[in-house]
């Protein structure tokens, strides 16, 4: 039988499906979803859905997550239900202030200590944007405009408040950076983001390829709205006294307009497979509900050669794999639900279903004995499983990631240790990383790192690892468990060596890039390359590839990637070398980037080489029907073979992916790592 899930059953009880409870002899429950009272209050809807995640039921130029409201006016969040219904969401969340008024008081923020399903309120007086955000999935996003009806334009319209009303240097704060001017480009940047991350309409789609091309150009409120008097924003926009009189066609003359491209595969093959958790794509089997697919990219054509939805489960927002050492299994996550699915790499079909705990992040395996460990973000640890012969798992136990009485930590992406004697988790309620000691059994280090730690990557030989802090705009760089003073800037393992500040050459009122031109913003996967010389992030603010030097630990270069920039991996190159495999949320396509062409250990001629459309082709394998966000959603990325130091060594001599790798790929470091099965 179909696994529905908590919300599952709710939604098919609610439409009088029989037996989909599991009990097909229960009689008819009475309604238990009375009216809300609606006087003085407006409701959002929290749902795993993509795109409306916090649902007014109202759209406002193609999002249905803001709210205009007058002072005075109280929020409701609801999870326990919807506003006329069952609850929508089934994971754990939080509902946390991001982006509110600089004069706001206390009272008007929002947090909570713990991810849950519980209900939260707040009451809004203080004029202006107020954005709310979920810190376990950072691209929820919800937002109320406080609105002062006596606020004009100078033809006596009316005029939305987004900065406030008492004005000021500046006027908004935004959490983990401090205040703001609203009509800063740094302001202006966020306000475009939350209109094409909360409207799936204002999503990239590169099948919209044209001649002439077509131009990307998101679609914004066209109502006059008041910013700060002085910014980026001028006369020139027809702004006076504050006042934007085109919301839509200020912000698309100051940011889009580019065309939308024709792809063009690599040059060079890659090598295998690139697998992609299609987050957003609908499916008819599953609905809008439970959004999420698998995309498999065979990296020798570029062609997609396969769709899993798992239409049969309900995989509510597949998030990240990984592949057992054998790569005969992949392992998938279930980041708004509770599973590990465990994959045929061949098929696509499930092996088996493991229910572990609130939103599954990523997973990794431990190189010395293939254990599986997946980051339960909603919670507080890391869970562990045995592997079978069969390539099934057991469960073995949980691996908290926090001291006694310290609070929740909600582990997102870890890492392990190329010799699989430890494991770094950034913890994003936190605001820490905890670095593992699997030969103590225990916690080594926890010590603080930026606002909210989203990722963490060890180096090849675990001498220093680095987070991405997703609200500090950073990468910190850390001490790893083979480090020690000597090679850690005097540091310990798991202490801080330093911070590489993502928007070091960024003027955020201004939005100039200066210095070398390197810009980040938002980070999120930050994965080391297999030979160790450089870091690559993704940044969902700026749509852009940070490049970080290991060995000087500097930001070098960044490059062009695509709306919500988010996912990286590394995949072998045919005939040498690697390639950066990144992914993005709001647009459906796989990028191909070239760290290091000529392989001097200089990122100065790091180019993007190729991208593919992660949409399915009349020869696609596909266990269901796409019906909606076509490719959409890009977040793990997985090449299959796993190159990584400690992972390619324990490729089989009989695998098909041992003869396409050179000896460099199979051995990154011969002296040190262990011996390779792979001849």
């Amino acid at each position: 039988m179909k696994r529905f899930g908590t919300l599952g059953a709710a939604l098919c009880l609610a439409a009088g499906v029989a037996g989909c409870s599991g009990d097909e002899t229960a009689p008819p429950a009475a309604n238990p979803f009375p009216p809300l009272p609606t006087a003085n209050t407006t409701y959002f809807d929290v749902t795993d859905e993509a795109g409306r995640w916090f649902d007014t039921r109202t759209t406002i130029a193609g999002t249905n997550s803001l709210a205009v409201v007058p002072p005075g006016q109280k929020i409701r969040f609801l999870q326990t239900r919807s506003f006329n219904g069952p609850s929508r969401v089934e994971s754990f969340h939080t509902v946390t202030s991001l982006i509110f008024p600089s004069n706001a008081t206390t009272s008007e923020r929002i947090d909570q200590p713990t991810a849950n399903k519980d209900d939260h309120e707040v009451t809004l007086n203080t004029p202006g944007l107020y954005v709310f955000v979920c810190k376990v999935h950072p691209y929820m996003l919800g937002g109320v405009i406080v609105d002062d009806p006596n606020t004009k334009t100078t033809q006596d319209e009316a005029a939305l408040d987004i900065g406030n009303a008492q004005g000021g240097a500046n006027d908004l704060h935004l959490e983990g950076v401090g205040d703001f001017t609203s009509n800063s480009n740094l302001g202006l940047r966020l306000l475009r983001a939350f209109f094409v991350v909360t409207s799936p309409s204002n999503w990239k789609d590169y099948t919209k390829v044209t001649t002439p091309p077509t131009k990307y150009q998101p679609a914004y409120p066209p109502v006059a709205v008041r910013v700060n008097p002085v910014g980026a924003l001028g006369p020139a926009q027809g702004v006076v006294n504050g006042i934007v009189p085109n919301l839509n066609a200020a912000l698309q003359g100051f940011f889009d307009g580019e065309d939308i491209v024709a792809s063009t595969t690599p040059t060079t093959p890659g090598v295998g497979e690139v697998w992609v958790d299609t987050q957003y794509e609908e499916s008819a089997g599953k609905g809008p509900a439970y959004p999420s697919t698998i995309t498999v990219v065979d990296a020798a054509t570029w062609a997609i050669k396969q769709k899993i939805a798992l239409p049969n489960q309900k995989m509510n927002n597949g998030h990240n794999m990984w592949a057992s050492h054998d790569q005969n299994e992949i392992y998938q996550t279930e980041w708004h639900g509770e599973s590990l699915y465990v994959l045929n790499r061949t098929d696509g079909s499930l092996k088996q279903e493991l229910v572990l705990g609130p939103d599954p992040a990523h997973v990794m395996t431990r190189v010395n004995n293939g254990q599986v460990h997946v980051g339960l973000n909603g919670g507080d640890a890391v869970s562990e499983m045995d592997r079978n012969t069969d390539g099934t798992l057991t469960f073995k136990r949980n691996i908290l990631v926090q001291l006694p009485g310290q609070p929740q930590a909600q582990p997102h992406a870890h890492w392990m240790g190329f010799d699989g004697l430890s494991m770094v988790t950034p913890n994003s309620n936190s605001g820490d990383s905890t670095l593992y000691d699997f030969s103590i059994d225990g916690i080594l280090a926890k010590n603080t790192t930026g606002p909210l730690p989203i990722a963490a990557a060890m180096d090849p030989r675990s001498i220093r690892y680095y987070v991405s802090n997703y609200l500090g705009h950073s990468i910190s760089v850390m001490c790893g468990p083979n480090g020690q003073p000597l090679t850690c800037n005097g540091r310990n393992p798991g202490q801080k060596i330093a911070d590489v500040n993502l928007l070091q050459n960024y003027n955020p009122v201004t939005g100039i890039v200066g210095g070398n031109g390197a810009i980040g913003g938002l980070p999120i996967q930050t994965p080391v390359s297999p030979d160790g010389r450089f870091v690559v992030t993704g940044n969902t603010l700026t749509a852009t590839i940070s490049i970080i030097n290991t060995q000087t630990a500097t930001l070098v270069k960044s490059l062009p990637c695509d709306p919500g920039c988010h996912g990286v991996n590394f995949g072998a190159k045919s005939g040498g070398g690697y390639y950066a495999y990144v992914t993005s949320k709001f647009a459906n396509r796989l990028l191909v980037y070239d760290i290091d062409p000529n392989g001097d250990g200089n990122a100065a001629d790091a180019a993007l080489v190729g991208s593919i459309v992660l949409v399915d082709g009349g020869t696609t394998a596909k266990d269901d029907t796409i019906t909606g966000n076509r490719g959409m959603g890009g977040q793990g990325v997985l090449p299959v073979p796993n190159v990584y130091n400690g992972w390619v060594q324990a490729l089989p001599a009989n695998s098909s992916f041992c003869s396409a790798l050179n000896a460099s790929q199979k051995d990154p470091f011969p002296a040190e790592a262990p011996a390779t099965l792979c001849p």
